[in-house]
């Protein structure tokens, strides 16, 4: 029997989402598929024939990755499908129908709404939840050429009817799962944000799924339903010491949904880094109300040089209604640990939730520059379908207008929702220019970061970092 081919793409981010190629596209971060990795590794394993396309480091437009398709030709083609793509994913799809026995969808939009996706005449199989154990069920079923009925985790068509298997329980033991197929991709080319990285080469890294909290405004808890499981230390630091031998990395970006939520793990981690001396720059991702000062100290010495913290906002109110599930005094507190333990603060909130007042967000901008983190991003809000505050709002029209419901315009870069006290999408998208500059432009800032230069790797990304947002946010 011929060995089946598999093709997996990740769509071109930069022109899917703007509808051109953007001029800031080269100072932004590109990083590699680790979803797309996992599921090639777990096909070679099983001894099939995988390539990944990365449209997004490569730039590549969608012509050029039909023309590879059509000179390949694989049997099996996966695709990578976000709301923001969405679009463009189908319309890729038609382009490469008749090159390809079997499309398959998969990844977070298509784990939230699998059956609209297979509506599309040109999509075969659509992949839901956790992707390793599925996928190879399923090619190895189409390599037998037997019926899907049976496989968990997937939808299909069958005489015209579009079949929704039931759900395959998640994967308990992370650890069986191979790492990465990173030789799969051009791993020089891949580039953290300007203020993501402080050694060179770094690669990313998870090493947990899911998060057990329940923010309205997040596909997380729809996905994994706010189950939470981690890989094993072990495994963790066997990953990170394959990296260092084989790629030579030097710094590590866990994108864990929340790292390290289970304490007895992230102390365990931090000392077995601290005790083997694996010479390793790395940050996370934390919320305000898991850290503390003993432990923000213990992960400094491990080589944490910086935390992102999804805060959201400083308002209670809104914070409450978006069930965060933290307060304000908690995110003053993880701020100044943080900074005290000689860690780097990145802070993101979002400007825009239901209940927001322009003067309430100048009152929070005001003190965001008191509390003065190391970096901030305002993302414009989202009300992404399938989430519990997009239900929310459909029946709400009290709290504010949805502009638009287009997939392509998702992106947290333009405002598709306006709460009821702004006058426009105008004044909304101003309000995070003027919070960009607030913060950006003070004089403290700017003598604060030409301190904190300790070489050239720092003046090149200081100035990335400057040029993305001033083109971006501020002029």
């Amino acid at each position: 029997m011929p060995q089946k081919k598999i093709t997996l793409i990740q769509p071109s981010f930069s022109i899917a989402e703007y509808g051109k190629e953007t001029k800031e596209a080269k100072f932004t971060s590109v990083l590699p598929p680790l979803g797309l990795m996992y599921l090639a590794a777990v096909a070679e394993k099983e001894g099939y024939t995988a390539k990944i396309i990365d449209g997004d480091v490569n730039n590549f437009k969608m012509k050029e990755i039909v023309e590879i398709i059509k000179r390949e030709s694989p049997e099996i083609v996966g695709i990578y499908v976000c709301t923001s793509n969405y679009k463009y994913v189908l319309n890729l799809a038609e382009h490469i129908r008749k090159y390809v026995e079997y499309i398959i969808l998969g990844g977070p939009h298509i784990t939230v709404n699998p059956k609209n996706a297979l509506r599309n005449k040109n999509i075969d199989l659509v992949v839901f939840g956790d992707g390793e154990e599925t996928f190879i069920e399923l090619i190895n079923t189409i390599h037998k050429k037997k019926g899907f009925e049976k496989i968990k985790g997937i939808g299909f068509k069958k005489n015209g009817e579009l079949i929704i298997n039931e759900p395959r329980p998640f994967i308990k033991d992370l650890d069986k799962i191979p790492f990465p197929a990173r030789h799969l991709v051009p791993l020089q080319k891949y580039k953290p944000s300007p203020h993501q990285y402080i050694r060179q080469p770094s690669t990313t890294m998870i090493t947990s799924r899911g998060c057990p909290f329940r923010c309205k405004f997040c596909f997380s808890s729809q996905i994994n339903k706010r189950i939470y499981r981690n890989r094993s230390v072990d495994n963790v630091i066997a990953e990170i010491k394959y990296l260092q031998e084989k790629y030579g990395i030097k710094e590590v970006q866990f994108w864990d949904d929340v790292f390290g939520l289970d304490k007895k793990w992230l102390h365990e981690f931090c000392d077995k880094l601290i005790k083997e001396k694996i010479d390793l720059a790395w940050f996370c991702e934390q919320r305000a109300n898991l850290v503390d000062f003993e432990i923000l100290k213990k992960m400094k010495k491990a080589g944490c040089y910086s935390i992102f913290y999804g805060f959201e906002s400083l308002n209670q109110e809104i914070l409450d209604f978006i069930n965060k599930d933290i307060t304000r005094q908690q995110i003053i507190n993880a701020i100044k640990w943080t900074k005290k333990a000689g860690i780097i603060v990145r802070a993101n909130f979002i400007l825009g939730l239901p209940y927001e007042t322009p003067k309430k967000t100048k009152k929070m901008i005001k003190l965001i520059c008191k509390l003065n983190p190391d970096y901030v991003k305002w993302n414009l809000f989202c009300p992404y379908p399938g989430t519990e505050i997009y239900d929310e709002l459909k029946k709400r029209p009290d709290l504010g207008k949805m502009l638009t419901e287009n997939s392509a315009k998702l992106t947290n870069h333009e405002a598709v929702f306006i709460p009821k006290d702004y006058k426009n999408s105008k004044e909304l998208e101003e309000m995070r220019s003027y919070a960009f500059r607030k913060f950006y432009m003070r004089p403290k800032y700017f003598l604060t970061r030409l301190l904190s230069i300790r070489g050239f790797v720092d003046i090149q990304r200081y100035l990335r970092g400057l040029r993305l947002i001033v083109k971006r946010y501020i002029f």
